[in-house]
């Protein structure tokens, strides 16, 4: 099971790491230049093919993902184990996120008279 997790998750970064190494970040000024018409210079021809290959790298780490994601899914939908394991981590989930928003919203209530309070709001 975490060699069918990990090796399309540890492929897909892999590539992402190797395009982001040797290729940089694309120049999408001169690549679009490079479909604008005319004679392209060499700048714009080396920016197009990078950008091609980013859309390449892109598209199959998209599709590693979502073929990954499509089991696990089908697979959840076979296993009551994991589907009663899901339900309970978001419910876990839910009632830290809802602590923690109650732990850190605070508000006074001081009980104070309404002449206070009218000095407040500034009347």
């Amino acid at each position: 099971m975490i060699t069918r997790l990990a090796l399309p998750l540890l492929v897909t970064a892999a590539q992402l790491c190797a395009a982001a190494l040797v290729l940089g970040r694309p120049d999408a000024d001169a690549a679009l230049a490079f479909l604008g018409g005319g004679r392209p210079t060499e700048t714009e021809t080396l920016a197009a093919l990078e950008l091609l290959v980013w859309v390449i790298v892109l598209a199959a780490g998209a599709w590693s993902l979502g073929s990954l994601a499509l089991g696990l899914v089908q697979r959840a939908a076979s296993s009551p184990r994991l589907r009663e394991g899901s339900a309970l981590a978001t419910g876990l989930l839910i009632l830290m996120a809802g602590v923690m928003h109650h732990l850190g919203s605070h508000v006074d209530m001081s009980g104070g008279s309404v002449s206070e309070a009218l000095s407040v709001l500034g009347r």
